[in-house]
């Protein structure tokens, strides 16, 4: 008869979803300098900051639901009446160089 033995199994260790062998865990200090500076510095800046690359300053910036405030565009700045004069001619310019070189075309062909 055989003897009952048990099937040796192997050890598996428990690790936090999301977090890859091997990589360095984010200390509280390391996460609040983040949140900090996050809205104020590039990710570039953070990353040298905190010796860390800057793809896992970007991906736990994710993780924390930081978000870079959003950049509004200046208005844009309004004519004097000198520069508006000035465009006027220039189009106006444009419009009859259009008109000369229409009509010349038109009386090449006759």
């Amino acid at each position: 008869m055989r003897s009952a033995r048990k099937k040796a199994t192997r050890k598996t260790t428990v690790r936090k979803p999301g977090v890859r062998k091997g990589a360095k865990a984010w200390t509280a200090a390391e996460t609040a300098t983040l949140k900090r500076a996050y809205k104020t510095h590039s990710a570039t800046e953070i990353a040298k900051m905190l010796r860390r690359s800057v793809s896992s300053v970007k991906a736990k910036a994710r993780t924390l639901g930081l978000k870079k405030p959003v950049r509004r565009k200046a208005a844009p700045k309004k004519r004097t009446t000198k520069k508006k004069a000035v465009a006027r001619k220039a189009v106006a310019k444009r419009k009859t160089t259009r008109k000369t070189a229409a009509k010349k075309k038109t009386t090449r062909k006759r």
